[in-house]
């Protein structure tokens, strides 16, 4: 078997970019033009245009979904080993592959592309801010970072978060520590706790001491939560969570602690964790699951499931799985 040529990375860089902008502008004739002559140009520029357009061929009969959750995973790792900028171009080459459902500035892979720090699919990663502050980001997180003279700002864009203020030593005067979403801002007060972002609405758990919450609507007074409580909040509520059928707090070390949780709720935050798609017939999406599982072996999960419940796997691939009722031996 041939060896797979090296090419430039700076060369990948530049037939991304040429990608990326015939896709932006495919009507422009002058563009298709200029991209053509720098191709022509020199036999390492059309190996690298080949080895994008060979990338596009392989995602080009994947589904959108499919094919953005991978890519994010990719993406992720990438991140890890060669930080943002490497992220970025793995995101913008999946830009081009058309997977148009991710195209928007509010996607998944943009927003982890854009971000300060971000995750994959099933990473977790920490980070140690200048003032002191720690961050450990879940699955699939992206946060943004602003300090500022008046204040220290993380944005949670997606996923979640484990905050540990810092005591902000170097600055003049202690700044206030606030987290903040689409949904509002959550003041802290010397503490540790969790912010995660759903699809609608951010809910909050406090570790230690406490955080004040205040929606982006404004339409109620801010809200104090002490340590062991948890919130959501939209932007025209904030209220107490009820007893969570899972442990909030349990990603921190790498599991689920499921409480009777709903079979199909158990499976959606699963496929936190897990490239591709997981889904739930509607038979079994009743049926309760309790346990602690780790997040670091999906499979394995899968093979506890299908051990302890009366359930089946319905494999398309191994990252496209249904599960199902278990039909009688």
């Amino acid at each position: 078997m041939s060896a797979v040529p090296v090419i430039d990375p700076e060369l990948v860089d530049q037939a991304i970019a040429w990608s990326v902008r015939l896709r932006l502008h495919a009507a422009d004739p002058v563009q298709r033009q200029a991209c053509q002559a720098w191709r022509s140009a020199d036999a390492r520029h059309e190996a690298a245009w080949q080895r994008i357009a060979s990338m596009q061929q392989a995602l080009a009969n994947v589904p959108p979904t499919l094919a953005g959750q991978v890519l994010a995973a990719r993406a992720g790792e990438a991140s890890a080993r060669k930080g943002r900028r490497n992220a970025l171009k793995l995101l913008l080459a999946g830009a081009a592959v058309g997977a148009t459902a991710y195209a928007g500035r509010d996607s998944a892979w943009m927003q982890q592309a854009l971000a300060d720090y971000s995750t994959g699919v099933g990473q977790r990663r920490q980070v140690r801010l200048d003032d002191g502050t720690e961050l450990l980001l879940n699955t699939g997180t992206s946060v943004n970072v602003r300090y500022e003279a008046g204040r220290r700002l993380v944005e949670v864009r997606r996923g979640e978060v484990m905050i540990t203020t810092g005591r902000d030593e170097a600055s003049p005067q202690h700044r206030p520590f606030v987290a903040g979403t689409s949904d509002g801002t959550m003041l802290a007060m010397g503490t540790r706790f969790l912010v995660r972002k759903e699809d609608e609405r951010t809910r909050l758990t406090v570790l230690e001491h406490a955080v004040e919450l205040e929606s982006a609507g404004g339409a109620s007074a801010p809200v104090l939560a002490q340590a062991g409580d948890s919130y959501y909040m939209t932007r025209a509520a904030v209220w107490r969570a009820d007893v969570a059928e899972f442990d909030p707090g349990a990603w921190t070390e790498g599991l689920i602690a499921a409480r009777e949780m709903r079979m199909d709720r158990f499976l959606a935050e699963l496929s936190r964790y897990r490239p591709g798609l997981l889904r739930c017939d509607p038979a079994v999406a009743d049926l309760p699951v309790s346990g602690i599982f780790q997040l670091a072996d999906t499979d394995r999960t899968l093979e506890v499931l299908l051990a302890t419940q009366p359930v089946a796997a319905l494999y398309r691939t191994r990252w496209w799985v249904t599960i199902i009722p278990r039909r009688p031996q």
